[in-house]
């Protein structure tokens, strides 16, 4: 193969972990995403070229791609993946009656929005689901996932300062529920255990908030953005995860999950419940991090 298409918009966390796949791909690529996305993907030696989607669809006319892969479902995507020249396709299409997708891909979409089987049957088997996204990813393409590391090539300014621990709070509106309530009285007890800590900020630029990931030797997260550039910097990071999937996530050998004793019954809950916010205690995250830093990196 010589030419291959990627179109993966978001969300940016989705955007990083999909870069493990570039370590295996035998060609030219070229990526379209996201505006928003595009930083976290501007430089990467494995790309060729990078597009956005809001530009023009003519800049991929032209070019016939040997492989086109959509792992986007909406409709925006699916058309630019079913309109360009290609030999061989993977993922999400437009098909007659709407968005489709290829039995190649279909372990993955079997479980989102687009489901053959309808929502309610894609979060029972995304809840069932034992995989991690990158087995997944490797699959549609007939390959084994052997570890494959992210690809991140941002500009960073800072070097890591040891027993520095980064706490991200925050989650996006779409998952209020990732939102775990104890950073506060966690901040007090790592403080306490001779750690440093630094809670992470709003920044405009991705780069800046990359940098301040960087910084940190861990990182204490939902299962958020600040996860995935974290396990892409190499970092220490501890996942908190109460109405996501953990089994998703691949840890690298250097991730701890913390899953709350109440996933099951708020899985995929796009509300918000202070019990289930709650439900994760402080002493189970304040023991991961503890036992992180008496573990030596499987990777350098």
């Amino acid at each position: 193969m010589n030419n291959i298409l990627i179109i993966k918009l978001g969300a940016l966390g989705d955007v990083v972990r999909t870069t493990a796949l570039l370590r295996v791909l035998p060609a030219k690529v070229t990526w379209v995403t996201s505006a928003q996305a595009a930083p976290l993907l501007r430089g990467n030696p494995y790309i060729d070229r990078l597009h956005c989607i809001e530009d023009s669809q003519d800049l991929l006319m032209g070019d016939e791609y040997d492989l086109v892969i959509n792992l986007e479902d909406d409709p925006a995507a699916a058309k630019r993946a079913s309109d360009v020249e290609k030999r061989t396709m993977v993922g999400a299409y437009m098909g007659e009656h709407g968005i489709a997708y290829t039995e190649s891909a279909s372990d993955w979409f079997d479980m989102s929005l687009i489901s053959r089987f309808g929502k309610a049957k894609a979060d029972e088997l995304k809840m069932r689901n034992r995989k991690t996204y990158q087995e997944f990813l490797f699959a549609m393409l007939g390959r084994p996932f052997r570890g494959e590391e992210y690809v991140l090539n941002m500009p960073l300014t800072r070097s890591p300062e040891g027993n520095l621990v980064g706490l991200e709070t925050r989650a996006g509106d779409v998952w209020p529920m990732k939102r775990w309530n104890k950073y506060e009285e966690l901040a007090e007890r790592l403080e306490g255990e001779g750690f440093r800590i630094k809670i992470f900020q709003q920044r405009e630029r991705l780069a800046d908030y990359a940098d301040d990931i960087n910084e940190c030797e861990y990182v204490v997260c939902g299962d958020t953005l600040a996860m995935h550039l974290g396990l892409a910097l190499r970092k220490k990071v501890v996942a908190i995860f109460t109405c996501t999937t953990p089994h998703e996530i691949y840890d690298y050998g250097r991730l701890i999950h913390v899953v709350s004793p109440l996933y099951t019954r708020y899985f995929y809950r796009r509300d918000y419940v202070r019990e289930a916010a709650d439900a994760i205690s402080t002493d189970s995250v304040f023991n991961a991090v503890r036992q992180l830093a008496e573990t030596k990196p499987v990777r350098s």
